[in-house]
């Protein structure tokens, strides 16, 4: 069963990203926060409308990008809910700092959709081997 991240999880990555990297910590929109955070656990029909891991994931980051929650960090929070979903499911990402910044830049610049995320999260991942 996969797990998913809560709004509290998602403000602690946030917070400590932003007091690595410096900007002004805090939420600018609560709804949008909270919606990005409930679209992976989406059903269409009784069905998931993000079957896998990758394109959950792929959700949660895109989501967080686009909807733009906080005032500042909203890439490196997307990026770093991301990570941290594939670690509480038993995947580690698998990308240096400059690949991941770049990937995060392209997103933006050239509107990669969450499909074409998904594919990358699986190609940088790898399962866990502490994990069952």
């Amino acid at each position: 069963m996969i797990q998913y991240l809560s709004v509290n999880q998602i403000l602690y990555i946030h917070k400590r990203l932003i007091e690595k990297y410096g900007g002004a910590i805090g939420v600018r929109d609560e709804g949008l926060l909270k919606s990005a955070i409930i679209r992976p656990q989406m059903s269409v029909f009784g069905k998931d409308a993000y079957p896998s891991l990758y394109l959950k994931s792929a959700v949660i980051f895109y989501s967080i990008i686009n909807n733009h929650p906080f005032f500042d960090g909203n890439k490196r929070t997307a990026f770093g809910a991301m990570h941290m979903m594939l670690l509480i499911n038993g995947y580690d990402l698998v990308a240096q700092e400059k690949e991941a910044e770049n990937f995060c830049l392209r997103v933006i610049l050239d509107k990669i959709k969450e499909n074409k995320i998904a594919e990358w999260i699986e190609n940088h991942s790898k399962k866990n081997k502490s994990k069952k």
